[in-house]
């Protein structure tokens, strides 16, 4: 379990992921040297990081999908330590049920994922079969778990911090298209949510005044999002499960945002799919899985249980290797935009990866 100080700055940074160190002293009651020297050790240690993913809030910003792939005997470790390589295959896990792997693939529009699904995923030694489901709208993600240790006055300080809204920040294109400048400091947000305003305009080819005009814009907008991820096994919520949903149409919104609202929830997302409806929670035991279910099922009769399982393993989150303990280990640069099938030669295994770039 995490000391304290720990738990309070991670939650801290969960709520206002580029919050001054300063800033951050006071409302913890530690200085501001202290609070950096103990995020530097976080970090370090793999235990927490500060990540950045493309939102879905903007049109044709982003295509999810979750995929359930059966690997051959014995290849299940080999399949993963291949896909965990692919820039698009953003979250890799070992899981136990029908399945053997799921991985979250996320890429610019439907032609993308397509190519990767079918041409990159799809030729990977040891993989058998594969079943799509495509994301048709995300109602929460990782950036909105929190540890939830800090008294109320503190999350209503931290909340302020967040995001400042500039009135000269540049407007985002209508079709929620972002310049190459913008997709530089994503890239960059998505390996340190917490650069400063100077790395970011080096990483762009632009001023450090325009790289942080752009920053808050692409946060306000939710074109980027940040977060504070932390290692599971260290929050004492080491257990992660899927559930796959139906519910009838005229209740799905509601639902997905009932379910959305739980302390438990991770992830909730509706999809394009026979079951409308993907909900990832966080768990202290694997016992909490069904009275987890049971208290869904007093408040919600109508939602039918589909499909469950539960991650063995996390191989990738969002980008970040992990070990065996959940703790961040190495980067796979971000990259949604890009068609492999079109800028990546893949050799004969699908191997084709963006070299990692960190290890920690």
């Amino acid at each position: 379990m995490l000391p304290t100080g720990d738990a309070r700055l991670i939650d801290a940074l969960q709520i206002a992921p580029r919050a001054s160190w300063a800033a951050l002293g006071d409302i913890l009651g530690i200085s501001a040297v202290t609070a950096a020297k103990r995020w530097q050790r976080l970090t370090d240690e793999g235990i927490a990081w500060i990540t950045a993913s493309v939102g879905m809030a903007v049109s044709n910003a982003q295509l999810l999908a979750y995929v359930e792939i059966v690997c051959q005997p014995a290849m299940r470790a080999k399949v993963a330590s291949v896909l965990a390589g692919h820039a698009p295959a953003i979250t890799v896990e070992v899981i136990a049920g029908d399945a053997d792997l799921l991985v979250t693939v996320a890429a610019v529009d439907l032609l993308t994922i397509s190519h990767y699904l079918l041409e990159h995923l799809g030729h990977v030694e040891g993989v058998v079969r594969s079943r799509v489901r495509i994301v048709t709208r995300l109602y929460g993600e990782g950036s909105s778990w929190r540890l939830r240790v800090l008294p109320d006055s503190a999350v209503a300080t931290l909340t302020r911090l967040r995001i400042e809204e500039p009135p000269d920040a540049p407007a985002l294109e209508a079709d929620g298209n972002i310049s190459e400048a913008s997709k530089a400091i994503l890239t960059h947000l998505s390996f340190d949510g917490r650069a400063s305003y100077a790395e970011l305009a080096e990483r762009a080819s632009i001023s450090p005044t325009t790289a942080r005009r752009r920053v808050k814009e692409l946060l306000r907008s939710g074109a980027v999002i940040l977060r504070t991820d932390v290692s599971a096994m260290d929050t004492g919520w080491p257990v992660e499960t899927y559930m796959w949903a139906d519910v009838p149409v005229a209740i799905l919104d509601d639902t997905a945002r009932r379910l959305s609202a739980m302390r438990q929830a991770r992830l909730t997302a509706t999809v394009a799919t026979a079951a409308s409806l993907a909900f990832c929670s966080w768990l202290p035991t694997v016992e909490e899985v069904h009275r987890l279910e049971l208290r869904i099922a007093a408040e919600i009769p109508d939602l039918r249980v589909v499909d469950r399982l539960i991650v063995l393993q996390v191989i990738k989150r969002n980008g970040w290797l992990l070990d065996e303990s959940g703790r961040a280990t190495g980067f796979v640069p971000m990259n949604i935009w890009d068609d492999l099938l079109v800028h990546e030669h893949r050799d004969p295994h699908g191997t084709a990866s963006a070299a990692l770039t960190r290890k920690l």
